[in-house]
């Protein structure tokens, strides 16, 4: 008996300890793979601030997170771009991988005592533009005929197929198309190269209860020509249009029916959203900023005065017909707005507007972009808003 436990006791001891140094191991890769999280999504937010600082912001995440990198044998590498899974390749996917050694007690009788800890976090940037035309507009959802789509934080998603001119030129973060190659034009500047064949998106704001509309009318048929006016907040049947005017508005909801024309006129407005709908007899209509107008605008960083959180342009997703025509148009205008443009139904006309811009963010949820003789900037610093940004309602790790 005592020859018996002589042999096996060793190989019972051997076998405890390699439990414990694989729980041991376990244990750190759990403390790890939330660092590497905690660091992905740092990261990613950073990045969407367009500071080019994500990878530091990585490292510094993954520090408090206890894995400081060069200490005790961490290395912490930031990468554009996962190297597996679903996202590989994707510019717009930062990983994440936190390695470390670990003496090992037991272990070392089959390793040399040395065992590699590791986890990875992948973060998704979020895109600043979603276009769901389906082939409503000449086949495309995104047209740039003449001048540039620029934003080096910003991810494009299409639904459908683009148009890329020889004079057009787009350089954002990620270019993801839910259809084919073949169904694209990059005649012009195209970088990165698009992926294709990504899956098709669902609605990022779905999620947003638009205003609600009574049917009582403060303004009945509004138009302004020649003046100055203050405008507060209200419904305005059957327009809004201004000419060879200068406006103020107010902090709030606007609701609009029927539409309108900003034509030659100066408009300014901080903490506004213009919401588009039917109703006091008129329909959606088509909303216009023409012939040398400066108008900037911001949307609320707050609900406060009543208004919805980042978001400046509202077309009601409920009463829209998708025709693929560019219900909103900004031609020869300078337009600078911090906001989204939510018209998911609807088409954005840029022409011949110089730069297109906001100060911190600017988005688009449409049916379709044309663009031409106009630098378009999108942007994703949602800091500034105190709900955060609204196209990310959940998490943005992927992996």
């Amino acid at each position: 008996m005592m020859p018996f436990l002589a042999v096996v006791l060793p190989i019972i001891i051997l076998f405890c300890g390699l439990s414990i140094d694989l729980a041991r191991l376990e244990l750190v890769e759990q403390q790890m793979q939330t660092a590497a999280d905690a660091a992905a999504l740092g990261a990613e937010l950073e990045a969407e601030r367009g500071t080019n600082n994500w990878h530091n912001q990585a490292a510094l995440d993954a520090g408090i997170n206890g894995f400081t990198n060069g200490v005790n044998g961490v290395t912490v590498t930031a990468v554009e771009g996962a190297t597996f899974g679903a996202y590989n390749g994707r510019y717009d996917a930062l990983q994440v991988s936190i390695t470390q050694p670990m003496k090992t007690i037991f272990m070392g009788a089959l390793n040399g005592g040395l065992v590699t800890a590791r986890a990875t976090g992948v973060a998704l940037i979020t895109p600043c533009t979603y276009l769901f035309g389906t082939g409503t507009l000449q086949n495309q959802a995104l047209i740039v005929y003449t001048g540039s789509f620029l934003g080096n934080s910003c991810p494009v998603y299409v639904n459908g197929g683009m148009d890329i001119e020889a004079n057009g030129h787009i350089a954002v973060e990620a270019i993801n198309v839910a259809g084919s190659a073949a169904s694209s034009n990059q005649a012009g500047f195209v970088y990165p190269t698009p992926q294709f064949n990504v899956n098709s998106m669902s609605d990022p704001l779905a999620w947003i209860t638009p205003p609600s509309f009574s049917g009582t009318c403060n303004h009945t048929g509004y138009s302004l020509s020649g003046g100055t006016a203050t405008l507060n907040p209200g419904t305005f049947c059957k327009g809004m249009s201004f000419t060879n005017s200068t406006v103020t508005l107010n902090p709030g909801l606007y609701v609009i029916t029927g539409g309108g024309t900003w034509s030659n006129s100066t408009v300014t407005g901080n903490g506004v959203t213009l919401y588009f709908t039917e109703g006091g007899g008129a329909s959606s209509g088509q909303f216009k900023i023409v012939n040398n107008s400066n108008v900037t605008l911001s949307a609320p960083n707050d609900n406060s005065a009543g208004g919805i959180p980042a978001i400046v342009v509202f077309a009601d997703p409920n009463n829209w017909v998708t025709t693929g025509a560019q219900d909103f148009q900004l031609n020869t205008a300078t337009v600078q707005v911090d906001g989204i443009w939510y018209i998911k139904k609807a088409g954005l006309e840029l022409w011949s507007c110089g730069t297109v811009q906001g100060t911190h963010y600017l988005g688009i949820v449409a049916d379709n972009i044309f663009s031409a003789g106009t630098i378009f900037l999108p942007t994703n610093d949602y800091s500034y808003v105190s709900t955060g940004n609204p196209f990310r309602k959940q998490g943005a790790l992927i992996q």
